[in-house]
């Protein structure tokens, strides 16, 4: 029996689907994940291979919002895109690919902060 975060997870993926789907969703987003894969052991010395995977993500993206602001990590310039939860969970190391750029997560924020995420807000350059 899903759960009330469950439900809440479901709601924000529809209120994120792209525009074309009926949703507020905007632009193409994608979360980026690089793994590397182990050395052979012949020769562990030589790192294994990188794999690059893109998700596709249900997202808005907007100025960062001024309580977000502390002037040092975050800055007014800033970005700030809320996605539904991915098929992955998404860390800091991840990057994000927005209209076709690559760009670097300064902060990766799950809402709500404990518990089953229903959301995650990231933080970019502008």
């Amino acid at each position: 029996m899903p759960g009330f975060y469950d439900d809440m997870a479901e709601m924000v993926a529809e209120l994120l689907q792209p525009d074309d789907e009926g949703g507020l969703g905007q632009g193409e987003v994608y979360l980026r994940i690089t793994t590397t894969s182990a050395p052979d052991p012949s020769t562990p010395w030589i790192p294994g291979s990188p794999t690059v995977t893109d998700y596709p993500l249900d997202a808005a993206a907007r100025r960062v919002s001024q309580k977000y602001v502390d002037g040092t990590l975050i800055m007014a310039t800033d970005n700030q895109i809320t996605f539904a939860v991915p098929a992955v969970v998404p860390v800091m190391s991840d990057t994000l690919i927005i209209d076709g750029a690559e760009l670097v997560m300064k902060d990766l924020r799950p809402i709500p902060p404990a518990g089953a995420p229903v959301a995650y807000v990231a933080f970019v350059a502008g």
